[in-house]
């Protein structure tokens, strides 16, 4: 197999446009090794035919070329990048996009008549969708059969270059550094991966933190909207508390304060999953004081907070008094918080390391039931610690999340 670089842009000349950086580094990272790119062909494209023979070219959009495209100003559409074979009459148009929900039809149907007149059509989309955008199902339809249009998430590439760094590459060092270099990059460039786990190139900081919860809120979205069918809204943006977390949260229609919702976030030792009452939801802070009120309810509330705890880690209860600057900029003017072990025996697991100091449940019950004329809120805080939580920091973590966010679900129907 022979590969042609020629007509890929150089190396270290690097595009001021962040899409085309992406493309540009994963053209040199599969064009630089017959070995990456023949399993790049086979793993990624579904390309399985003898490989042998003829010349591969290789470019991105710098050099637009194409069979029979001897004039280049009646070209309608430049695909990102090009993988050709004259010989063999293959021709693979590359569309790379680094924002969701970003595919345009027409474009890729122009894509789609310039590679027409080889044997051999492939359409290769890469986005960073977590599932399959209905258009590309849209353009199958529509496209002739010939054409094959295949549609890989960077995530899947992600996982391909792992897989790949775990097959035979002892003796492969040019090719090891090169799969490392492109992993590496696309961990900078996480927001075109989804939800990778909760981890940091180096200590917390917070524009990382923003990009790892969204990912997860997104990756979290559709099961929330199933487990609860009212919360279907989360807020414009997410919400920097310090330079030591950030949160977002699902919420009902009306606005997330306006009702009980779930709260998600990130700080500098834990994540952390909430149940939260806030202050402008009447009816469930009515419920709240006549559960403190009634003993039979009352019973009922730890049982089920019982059952929470046993799914989770680590429970937290929090109350919080704050008033507001301009009704934007909170300030906390007083709050109490603990873990739920510490009311005694029936929520303490063998794990666990705290202390009994049962005066936090009457102060906290004196707090709601006395909650008036002043903003107050509670929250009902599943807690992960980073140092104790298994695979907090791979992909899988989102199941963990899931079943956090399905354990909070009688809590959520007693209050509300």
């Amino acid at each position: 197999m022979k590969i042609n670089k020629d007509r890929l842009h150089p190396l270290y000349d690097q595009y001021s446009n962040a899409e085309n950086r992406l493309t540009h580094a994963l053209l040199h990272t599969i064009g630089s090794s017959p070995f990456l790119f023949s399993r790049f062909l086979k793993n990624i494209i579904g390309i399985s035919d003898n490989l042998s023979g003829g010349i591969f070219d290789i470019s991105t959009q710098k050099v637009p070329f194409s069979h029979g495209d001897d004039d280049q100003e009646k070209v309608e559409s430049i695909p990102d990048a090009w993988i050709i074979n004259e010989q063999k009459g293959i021709g693979i148009a590359i569309e790379v996009k680094d924002i969701k929900n970003n595919i345009r039809i027409g474009q890729l149907t122009k894509h789609a008549s310039r590679i027409q007149n080889y044997n051999k059509q492939y359409l290769l989309v890469i986005t960073p969708d977590l599932k399959r955008p209905v258009k590309i199902d849209v353009l199958k339809r529509k496209e002739k059969q010939k054409l094959n249009i295949v549609w890989c998430s960077w995530n899947q590439i992600y996982q391909w270059l792992s897989k790949v760094q775990k097959s035979q590459l002892s003796k492969r060092k040019k090719d090891e550094f090169l799969l490392k270099s492109m992993q590496e990059y696309l961990d900078r460039r996480r927001e075109v991966l989804g939800f990778q786990g909760i981890k940091f190139n180096k200590d917390f900081n917070v524009n990382e933190a923003k990009i790892i919860l969204n990912a997860e809120m997104e990756e979290l979205e559709q099961f929330v909207k199933k487990t609860f069918k009212d919360l279907v809204l989360r807020r414009p943006a997410i919400t920097t508390f310090s330079l030591e977390s950030v949160w977002d949260c699902f919420g009902v229609e009306d606005g997330f304060t306006s009702d009980l919702h779930l709260t998600v976030g990130i700080r500098e030792t834990y994540h952390e999953i909430a149940l939260v009452v806030p202050n402008a939801s009447k009816k469930p802070w009515q419920r709240l004081k006549g559960i403190f009120s009634d003993p039979k309810k009352e019973e009922k509330l730890f049982l089920i907070l019982e059952d929470l705890r046993k799914l989770v880690p680590h429970l937290y209860l929090e109350f919080i008094q704050r008033h507001f600057i301009a009704r934007k900029k909170g300030i906390r003017d007083g709050f109490m918080e603990f873990n739920i072990d510490t009311l005694g025996k029936k929520f303490k697991n063998k794990k666990t390391k705290t202390k009994e100091f049962p005066i936090w449940y009457p102060a906290i019950k004196s707090a709601v039931l006395n909650k008036s004329k002043i903003n107050g809120q509670i929250m009902f805080k599943a807690r992960f610690f980073y140092n104790d939580t298994k695979d907090i920091d791979k992909p899988e973590f989102i199941k963990t999340a899931e079943k956090t966010i399905k354990a909070f679900k009688p809590l959520y129907k007693f209050i509300r």
